[in-house]
């Protein structure tokens, strides 16, 4: 692996159009968080609140408008996926 130095990276940075530097501070925090984590027993990755909202799950269905009151709607999935179950038993 190359060893970069410092100066490269600002160098790099110096280059990068500093509307963009906001990124750079987003994937370092990433870095960083992923440098931390700890694998849990199952062999899974603990997600942090910052890792499911950068996930992209966070708002997915927002524009949806067959959904309508999203507990109701919760609701008839887990019924719905009760009764797959119990006919594939």
């Amino acid at each position: 692996m190359e060893v970069v130095s410092e100066e490269q990276v600002l160098d790099e940075l110096q280059d990068l159009d500093p509307s963009r530097w906001s990124e750079v501070l987003d994937f370092i925090g990433y870095l960083k968080e992923k440098g931390s984590r700890e694998q849990v027993d199952t062999g899974t990755w603990e997600l942090t609140a910052r890792d499911l909202l950068q996930s992209g799950l966070v708002g997915l269905w927002a524009d949806r408008e067959d959904i309508g009151d999203n507990q109701e709607f919760a609701r008839r999935l887990r019924r719905e996926a009760e009764q797959r179950r119990r006919k594939s038993l």
